[in-house]
């Protein structure tokens, strides 16, 4: 694992967050991060610690780490052949992922939720060094209608926390909420929303 320093993150905000976990927390979670970025470069970071990697401030951070991938049968024979153990996650259709909580990290399937989300957010994934590894990481405009979609009181916190921060682009913004408009159950919501960024 590699240090926890501030050079080796382009978030310092991320960096501030993961320092005020325990070592063994932040061993963990590190653990998990150096095995995507080795083994399934695809996953994309997505839930609190996206939130904490664009917010200045505010949101505290969780010590776990959420991803969202494209196959999980393909997830768990690489799980599998490094003996790693896990356990899926159910939600009230089924399976929607896996915890594998050596990592303490949930990687959930590109089929839970909002599938048309989910599977732009892989598709636009930008790069991030987070503690030196170069890791995919939902972009802000995806990542804030993600939460919109989810519901969920802290999740619309999330997004309303998104889109004040000024890390959105409001023409990238109004284009994806545009071009998802027969899959968003807000979207007359979600645009309005663009006037706060």
């Amino acid at each position: 694992m590699k240090k926890l320093l501030k050079e080796n993150f382009d978030s310092i905000n991320l960096y501030g967050k993961l320092s005020l976990l325990t070592e063994s927390q932040t061993k963990q979670i590190f653990q998990g991060i150096e095995w995507v970025s080795k083994n399934y470069k695809d996953a994309v970071i997505i839930g609190g610690t996206a939130i904490v990697y664009y917010l200045n401030g505010g949101r505290n951070l969780t010590p776990d780490i959420d991803f969202l991938i494209e196959d999980i049968s393909d997830l768990k024979l690489k799980l599998e052949s490094d003996n790693i153990p896990y356990k899926s996650i159910l939600g009230s259709a089924g399976s929607i992922g896996i915890t594998v909580e050596n990592f303490n990290t949930d990687f959930l399937s590109v089929n839970s939720g909002n599938k048309y989300v989910n599977k732009l957010i892989l598709k636009t994934a930008k790069m991030a060094n987070v503690g030196g590894y170069q890791i995919k990481i939902a972009i802000p405009e995806l990542l804030a209608i993600m939460k919109f979609e989810l519901g969920r009181d802290k999740d619309t916190d999330d997004g309303f926390a998104l889109l004040t921060s000024g890390k959105l682009n409001k023409d990238t913004y109004i284009e994806i909420v545009t071009g998802l408009k027969n899959y968003l159950e807000e979207y007359e919501s979600l645009l309005s929303y663009a006037e706060l960024i």
